[in-house]
């Protein structure tokens, strides 16, 4: 799927940049465990395959990171390019399905097809998930994000969120609908005072 390109003017002091801010956020299953011991050269070929696949350059050295934590084993690798990065955090999950989670950010357009195609072939993906993500900062009305799912190097279903529900759904959401992770808090717990005015019998005022 080749998303369509929209490009913003960036002003710079020689003149105009023309940019475009697209992202492809990916959280997919992985059909079997990765070998950890050659996980830097995962790394590497993936983040050239995905370069070649946007047209792009790195702008710095690839960073690729091993986790610390012997409980979640894996790694995570970030790879600057022009303006934007790739990253991703792959989970080896003993016991349960690995699986990776990777942030593809572009100032070139966005093919979603190729990228998920370059990610299969060198990670095997089972059922994934994902956002394509249209970026706007001057113009929100603008933004536009795609909901996309598949498997394998397939996509089998991409949903449009409407318009007004990407420009306001924060603004909608942050202060009423959000979950709070603290249970309403009882004043009079922390009042003694306040319990007894509360279960004090009422009594008539002249």
């Amino acid at each position: 799927m080749q998303t369509s390109r929209t490009t913003a003017v960036v002003e710079t002091g020689d003149g105009q940049c023309p940019l475009v801010h697209e992202m492809l956020v990916l959280d997919a299953w992985l059909v079997r465990r990765l070998d950890e011991r050659r996980y830097r050269r995962i790394s590497r070929d993936l983040v050239t395959d995905l370069l070649v696949a946007l047209r792009m350059e790195a702008l710095g050295d690839l960073g690729i990171y091993p986790a610390v934590d012997e409980r979640e084993p894996g790694w995570s690798f970030i790879q600057p390019i022009t303006t934007s990065h790739f990253s991703a955090h792959y989970f080896a999950n003993p016991g349960g399905r690995p699986h990776v989670r990777i942030d593809a950010y572009s100032c070139a357009s966005v093919d979603c097809a190729a990228l998920i195609a370059v990610c299969h072939e060198h990670l095997e993906l089972d059922d994934w998930h994902a956002c394509f993500i249209e970026r706007h900062l001057d113009r929100p009305q603008e933004r536009r994000v795609l909901e996309l799912g598949g498997s394998g190097a397939t996509i089998l279903s991409v949903r449009r969120l409407p318009a007004a529900a990407v420009a306001s759904g924060v603004r909608e959401t942050a202060a009423s609908d959000m979950p709070s992770r603290h249970p309403p808090r009882d004043p009079s717990a922390a009042d003694p005072a306040a319990t007894r005015r509360a279960s004090a019998p009422a009594t008539s005022r002249r």
